[in-house]
């Protein structure tokens, strides 16, 4: 019964793309609008700005054979014809050194953490690529991953990716591999558009004091996991709930940013957060309960902040549990120090991401039931008990925790004795430390390390892994010491005390120990920020 209703909701989204801004990004959300009122629900809109990027057409084209291909968002109009050289899935700046693509175009499988294209992307143009082609790493899938030409993940407006990409499916990159091995040319032809002044929107209804269910609209190609049946959920609950809860449907996040920001994500949810903020209605804002990439068989929870992650726990029962994520739009609130959290399945479902294969018939619908029935829950949870649910103690256990592992410098344990006197009785005051303690993370360098960024708290203390680690194999005499080095804030780009990761042909016990005495200043320098930080608080 379950699947029949989540299937029928879904049928209100288009078929393939509905990108940000677009025609059809409106429309879907104009039906599940409808769908908010039918349940008796008063739905509002708020509109904003957004870039729209829409394919028209794209192909490959090799000898008399036409392949079908999806083009990549953000690329660029062109029509290209040029031999063809195959990189594997070359990621990393190292393995791109062998590879001359002047004039060329470049054939790469995509790396297996598949939003890394955009930095594969990169490789090949600056080594002179005319145009790109990504085949995919399963069979009988086309699939749309947005690149940008920025090296890092800036807020603010990035450069334009110069030459046209295109994704094929994991056959016809064997197809084309055999003519790159065959000296064969090969046509690339994609017709794509941009409009800059383009708008989306986000559709909310209901109580939003109360617990809040978000999911988003936009999608690439089919979606149905991504986030159709987000979506289809949230309608469901609704007719369930009622007005005891509030209800959000995100436009724009999956890409829309304006002027090509290399953090294109998340738009809609970061564009309506800071829209409640500034009408002064972000403090009677409930907590956010984000449906998004379910379908897998092992129902994830990734919440802000300890306090609420604990509080969800404790009655969701087994549910694996975790900080949240950048990627999806619970983080534009907890940015803002908001209780969120969103319910996912995404580690399962990297081969159908963003693919024109991501439908129904792929779901776990057990998984579903279990799923539906746990937002139910932590939704009721919340009605019944209100602030009482979150385990407010552990905001300050966890910074707790990690000052006492370096109890032994001085500025550790003063900020330890301005801890015993802080209290979090309230959730404005939690809210506060939230927003003061919470960061994204990027330990390393992007281009070379290719993982995501974690969203730390209390965030000016990520730096101790590195120290301990150290201070650890100094002590032991065992030299063999991960040390994953710079620290920095992801869109707003702003580096953290850290240091560089000393290289590996240099990890003698002399220069190790000068090492720890740099990464030693770096960490007296986030104890005093942190002690900063709590002080203005307590003021």
């Amino acid at each position: 019964m379950l699947k029949g209703r989540l299937e029928e909701l879904g049928s209100l989204a288009p078929p393939s793309d509905a990108a940000a801004g677009s025609d059809e990004e409106r429309e879907y959300l104009a039906r599940v609008a409808a769908k908010l009122e039918e349940a008796g629900l008063r739905v509002e809109k708020f509109t904003f700005e957004c870039m729209t990027w829409r394919e028209k057409h794209a192909e490959v084209a090799v000898g008399g054979l036409r392949l079908r291909a999806a083009a990549m968002p953000y690329s660029p109009p062109g029509d290209v014809e040029a031999e063809v050289v195959h990189v594997g899935e070359a990621a990393l700046p190292h393995e791109w050194e062998k590879f001359d693509l002047r004039g060329k175009i470049a054939l790469v499988k995509f790396y297996h953490k598949l939003d890394e294209a955009s930095w594969q992307y990169l490789e090949a143009v600056w080594r002179g690529a005319e145009a790109v082609v990504f085949y995919d790493r399963f069979p009988s899938r086309r699939r749309r991953i947005v690149i940008t030409y920025s090296r890092d993940y800036r807020f603010t407006a990035g450069a334009p990716p110069p030459v046209p990409a295109v994704s094929v499916s994991f056959e016809d990159g064997m197809r084309l591999l055999r003519a790159a091995r065959e000296g064969k040319r090969v046509r690339v032809l994609v017709e794509a558009e941009v409009e800059h002044s383009s708008s989306s929107a986000v559709v909310y209804a209901g109580d939003l004091s109360g617990p809040v269910l978000g999911a988003h609209a936009d999608k690439w190609l089919a979606g149905f996991t991504d986030d159709v049946l987000g979506v289809s959920l949230l309608l469901l609950l609704a007719s369930e709930l009622r007005d005891s809860a509030g209800y959000i449907v995100f436009g724009a996040e999956e890409s829309g940013a304006p002027g090509y920001s290399p953090w294109y994500w998340l738009w809609g949810s970061r564009s309506f957060a800071d829209h409640l903020e500034r009408k002064g209605l972000l403090d009677e804002f409930g907590v956010l309960l984000n449906l998004d990439v379910l379908g897998g068989s092992r129902l994830r929870l990734s919440a802000s902040g300890p306090d609420f992650k604990e509080g969800l726990a404790s009655i969701l029962g087994d549910v694996e549990a975790g900080p949240d994520q950048v990627i999806f739009d619970s983080f534009s609130f907890t940015m803002k120090g908001v209780p969120a959290a969103t319910f996912h399945t995404f580690p399962e479902l990297w081969s159908v991401y963003h693919t024109d294969v991501d439908t129904p018939s792929l779901v776990d619908w057990e998984s579903i039931g279990r799923a539906y029935e746990s937002v139910l829950r932590a939704a009721r949870a919340f009605i019944r008990e209100r602030w009482g649910l979150m385990k407010y103690s552990a905001l300050v256990d966890a910074i707790r925790e990690r000052l006492e592992q370096v109890e032994f410098l001085p500025e550790a344990r003063l900020v330890l004795d301005r801890l015993a006197k802080l209290r979090v009785d309230s959730e404005e005051f939690a809210r506060a430390l939230r927003r003061a303690l919470t960061r994204p993370v990027f330990r390393g360098h992007y281009e070379t390390e290719l993982v995501e960024s974690e969203i730390v708290y209390p965030y000016l203390l990520d730096v101790l892994d590195d120290y301990l680690s150290l201070r650890n194999a100094l002590n032991t005499g065992d030299l063999r010491v991960v040390i994953r080095g710079l620290r920095r804030v992801p869109g707003a780009e702003e580096m953290l005390p850290s240091v560089e990761p000393p290289p590996g042909s240099r990890t003698t016990l002399g220069y190790l120990r000068e090492y720890y005495q740099a990464l030693e200043l770096a960490v007296r320098e986030s104890l005093k920020a942190l002690s900063e930080s709590i002080s203005a608080l307590k003021a």
